[in-house]
C-alpha cells in the first residue's frame, strides 16, 4: 500500500512539474504583460525625443524593434521583422532596442544586414515610447509623433496578414494618411515584460 502511496505521489509530482514546465514556456506568454509600476503611456501624434535627440524634425521616419534576446516571443516574429527592414528600409531607419542587461553581440546574428542594434541603457527608450514588452513595434514620424506603438500581429508568429498592424501602420505612413487604430488587440502588449525598475 505504502509503495502505491509513493508511486501515486511520484506520478503527481512528475504532473505538476511538466505544467509548471508548460505554464513557464507557453501559458504566461498568452497572457497580457503586467503594466509595471511608474508605467506612462505614450500617445499616438504625442511628441517623442527618445534618447539624445533635440531636433525638432528628423530626415525620415524611425521604425524601433524592441528586442530580448532570452524571450521566445521576441524570436517568434524574427522573420516578419526581417521582411519589414528589407522592404521598407528605404523609406525609413529601422532600430532594434534591447535592455540594457542585454548583449548586442549575442543578438547581432538574429537581425539581416546591417541593422542598428542600440542597448536602452535605464529603459530610457521604453519609458519615452511607452513600451513595456518585448516585442513591440514602435513608428516615430518625421516630426518626432508617436505614429504607432504596439504589436506586430494577433498570431505569435506573425502569420496572419489581416493582422499585421505594424505592415499597416507603415503602408499607412507611406500613404500620408492618419495613424491607424486597430483596438485593444494591437495596443495590449504580450511577451516578456521590460524591468522598469532600471529607470526609477
Amino acid at each position: 500500500m505504502l509503495r502505491k502511496i509513493t508511486a501515486a505521489a511520484f506520478l503527481v509530482a512528475v504532473i505538476v512539474a511538466i505544467g509548471g514546465m508548460f505554464w513557464w514556456s507557453e501559458v504566461q506568454y498568452l497572457l497580457p504583460t503586467p503594466v509595471p509600476e511608474g508605467y506612462q503611456e505614450i500617445y499616438v501624434n504625442q511628441k517623442v525625443y527618445p534618447g539624445d535627440q533635440t531636433s525638432e524634425t528628423l530626415e525620415r521616419p524611425v521604425f524601433y524593434h524592441f528586442f530580448t534576446t532570452n524571450c521566445p516571443c521576441s524570436r517568434f516574429n524574427l522573420t516578419h521583422f526581417n521582411t519589414l527592414r528589407r522592404n521598407y528600409g528605404d523609406d525609413m531607419d529601422f532600430i532594434v532596442v534591447i535592455p540594457a542587461e542585454d548583449d548586442i553581440a549575442k543578438a547581432r546574428p538574429y537581425f539581416e544586414g546591417e541593422t542598428k542594434i542600440i542597448r536602452d541603457v535605464n529603459q530610457e527608450f521604453a519609458v519615452a515610447l511607452g513600451v513595456y514588452s518585448t516585442p513591440q513595434a514602435v513608428i516615430i514620424n518625421t516630426k518626432h509623433q508617436l505614429y504607432y506603438r504596439g504589436n506586430y500581429n494577433k498570431a505569435r508568429y506573425c502569420t496572419d496578414p489581416l493582422s499585421n498592424f505594424a505592415q499597416m501602420a507603415l503602408d499607412s505612413l507611406n500613404q500620408g494618411v492618419a495613424p491607424p487604430s486597430f483596438g485593444p488587440l494591437s495596443t495590449i502588449a504580450y511577451g516578456c515584460g521590460i524591468d522598469y525598475t532600471l529607470s526609477l
